[in-house]
């Protein structure tokens, strides 16, 4: 009796200590929504939750980027318009959180950031101006058995014909008594030039503007995974870049300072891996270009490791011999995974078409290993953006927007990625905007030719064959993930209004049961 107890005991440890992402109950693909926060509209903007043309919450939420606990309980997507991180539990299928990031003081030490693109130059300093955070990639990671989260926070607007939400702040009307100082404060070289929010502006409703919130925070955050601030890297991208040619610029020397006034350098991607026991943060500067390494083993003092722009700063960009521009997906590939047994950062660069493929050191420093050009070379048309690796076949998937692809790269020798070939996806709407691979299952996010329709997410193999039926799921399908044991696919359906604002298809998470899918086949 007593072994017989100790087995169930055991049993039942077991049970409770492996993610149940995959029931057998588990329909196709289980809806995850924001309605249940439309009646929280109030609270949840009190706490920094920014509106839409609909002021309703599950209309304007617009999920981004998705990332799973290591357990497999548990995703948080990143709503990035909205200001919040959504909290997926997985075993419901619901979201249980929506939590506002509220916003980041540039009037503090060590948050400064420079507001102008007409100040002559560099000009980091402090501004009674706030950032809304606004991420676009998230990512999470374990230290000491406690999960954290990254934010990379870009900032965005919304534009549309019939609804925008941000304006220089020399075209608004500021509060007297907040800014006695208005009108040096107006000035181009001063923060005239700066594009802030106008939802967020006027607290009281008396018509001018209270309070100066700008789209994104110019930084990396790390937050616990109840999404509280824990740390900030403050103005440290700007000030790493503020010696080169191409700071807050479009990724060369010809744009020199000219996105000062708008979200600065604009951190997009991150990713982390784990080398030797300790954890880097790779986050991609969408703008300014090149990676910024960190280390963030522990969580609460992030710490600069690199900066790697390997960016020709003079040439023309348009020319094809600039090298890598605008830094969009990251992927880091562990020394178990990655060919030749080093670890490898992939970085796939949406304006230059190029993927790159850097070796990681044990310090978490980056050497470039090879670098893949897209042909024939397409600016600045999203032809590289998205990377996924399949460790058992040494294949790459690479999104290719140009051609509505996904291209596929052979790099079993690192050194010397080979093209295999484009996988076709125009047949199946407007084109990729997300890939995924696990188990040899290859997952693709493809959007509807009229965005506000429903999108479709395919399972191929590694060739391109489908393995099932086209799942359907909501409009505008974004970045997709598996959960760590391959069971669920989770995707963020963006759910973008129409540009003059008649349809406004709601946001959502889609999750779908991968073992129901293929035997859709």
């Amino acid at each position: 009796m007593r072994k017989l107890t100790l087995l169930m005991a055991g049993l039942t440890a077991l049970l409770t200590a492996c993610p149940r992402t995959d029931t057998p109950e588990r329909p196709l693909v289980t809806t995850a929504d924001f309605t249940a926060f439309d009646a929280q509209r109030s609270a949840l903007k009190a706490a920094g939750l920014r509106d839409g043309a609909s002021a309703q919450v599950s209309l304007d939420a617009e999920p981004e980027y998705i990332t799973v606990s290591p357990d497999g309980r548990t995703a948080w997507i990143s709503v990035q318009e909205s200001n919040a991180v959504a909290t997926l539990d997985l075993t419901s299928g619901k979201i249980t959180a929506l939590t506002p990031l509220g916003f980041k003081d540039h009037a503090l030490p060590g948050n400064g950031l420079d507001a102008s693109d007409r100040d002559g130059g560099v000009n980091i300093r402090s501004w009674p101006v706030l950032g809304a955070f606004m991420p676009d990639s998230v990512a999470s990671f374990s230290v000491g058995g406690k999960t954290y989260l990254l934010s990379a926070n870009e900032g965005d607007t919304r534009d549309y014909a019939s609804f925008s939400d941000n304006a220089r702040v020399a075209d608004l009307k500021l509060d007297p008594l907040k800014f006695p100082d208005a009108a040096a404060l107006q000035a181009k070289g001063a923060l005239g030039r700066l594009t802030v929010s106008t939802l967020d502006a006027d607290t009281d409703g008396d018509g001018d503007a209270d309070r100066l919130v700008s789209f994104g925070a110019r930084s990396l955050s790390v937050w616990t995974s109840d999404l509280t601030l824990l740390a900030d890297t403050g103005d440290l991208f700007e000030r790493q870049t503020a010696g080169r040619a191409n700071f807050n610029s479009n990724g060369t020397a010809d744009s020199f300072d000219t996105r000062s006034d708008n979200k600065g350098p604009e951190p997009e991607g991150v990713t982390t891996g784990v080398l030797g026991g300790q954890t880097f943060a790779f986050v991609g500067l969408e703008r300014t270009g090149g990676v910024m390494v960190l280390n963030v083993s522990d969580p609460a003092k992030p710490a600069l490791v690199q900066y790697m722009n390997p960016v020709n700063e003079t040439a023309d960009p348009a020319s094809g011999a600039a090298g890598d521009l605008g830094p969009e997906g990251l992927l880091f590939i562990p020394a178990a995974s990655a060919p030749g047994g080093q670890a490898l950062l992939v970085v796939a660069n949406e304006v230059s078409g190029s993927t790159t493929l850097y070796r990681v050191a044990g310090n978490g420093t980056l050497t470039q290993a090879a670098r893949y050009q897209v042909t024939p070379f397409a600016f600045d048309q999203g032809a590289a953006e998205i990377p996924a690796f399949d460790p058992a076949s040494g294949r790459l998937f690479v999104v290719n927007g140009a051609q509505s692809s996904v291209t596929v790269l052979d790099i079993r020798d690192p050194a010397a990625p080979r093209y295999v070939r484009d996988i076709p996806l125009s047949a199946y709407g407007r084109g990729a905007n997300s890939v995924a691979v696990s188990g040899g299952v290859l997952a693709v996010a493809v959007e509807a030719a009229v965005k506000t329709d429903p999108g479709r997410v395919l399972l191929l193999d590694r060739d391109g064959a489908p393995l099932a039926a086209p799942v359907t799921v909501g409009a505008l399908p974004d970045m997709l993930t598996f959960t760590p044991d391959g069971k669920v696919l989770l995707v963020a359906n963006e759910g973008e209004p129409n540009d003059d604002g008649s349809v406004d298809p709601a946001g959502s998470v889609s999750v779908i049961n991968v073992s129901r899918a293929l035997a859709s086949r």
